[in-house]
């Protein structure tokens, strides 16, 4: 209940305070199988958009939206370029051919596409939190996500090149530039000094 009531009322305020227009586009975004909650009640401006990743089957994907919300643009508002890492798992990879077979077949159903992610990063401090998938499941502080720019700002020029040569395929002369790796820093040592045990800073159970 506590949920739901969160579910109608945050939304609700953010539309009366800031109503949709021009500048101020409203939306959800769920995987497939989160359309069986339909969108939010009472938020009729609320567009409706879908999330995934490499492999899934675009055409049957988007018929499911459909259920919900049979008229509009098709939105991929988070397509995934890899995904996340988790503890004692090895690190996530997606490859970079089928990246492009994907992308080419969204692209064919005129959709519009948000590239998730673009740039890996990094989660700081305590915030790399957790999925819950038959246990708990811990992220590292890298958020990488196999994208086609690092964590770190290098390249991973097969991914580049995936992504590319499918746009120019619906966007002719329309070139993206190559982007440059990140400048390293060389030659740099660090000595490190043991100031605690992390078993020591938690205390007892």
């Amino acid at each position: 209940k506590q949920w739901y009531q969160r579910r109608v009322a945050v939304p609700g305020l953010l539309l009366a305070n800031y109503p949709p227009g021009p500048d101020i586009i409203y939306f959800t975004t769920d995987g497939p199988g989160g359309y069986k909650c339909g969108s939010l009640p009472g938020t009729e401006p609320l567009f409706t958009t879908i999330d995934f990743g490499v492999g899934s089957d675009a055409a049957a994907d988007f018929a499911k939206l459909r259920i919900f919300q049979p008229h509009g643009p098709s939105v991929n508002s988070e397509f995934y370029t890899g995904w996340l890492d988790h503890w004692k798992h090895g690190h996530s990879k997606r490859a970079a051919d089928k990246l492009g077979v994907s992308l080419d077949e969204l692209l064919a159903l005129n959709a519009s596409v948000n590239l998730y992610m673009w740039h890996g990063g990094t989660n700081f401090g305590l915030s790399s939190g957790a999925q819950y998938r038959n246990g708990l499941i811990a992220n590292p502080t890298s958020y990488d996500y196999d994208a086609p720019q690092s964590e770190w700002g290098d390249v991973k020029l097969d991914k580049y090149w995936a992504i590319r040569n499918v746009t120019e395929k619906y966007f002719p002369g329309n070139k993206m530039p190559v982007p440059q790796d990140s400048k390293n820093l060389g030659g740099i040592s660090v000595k490190l000094r043991l100031t605690g045990l992390l078993v020591d800073q938690i205390g007892p159970k």
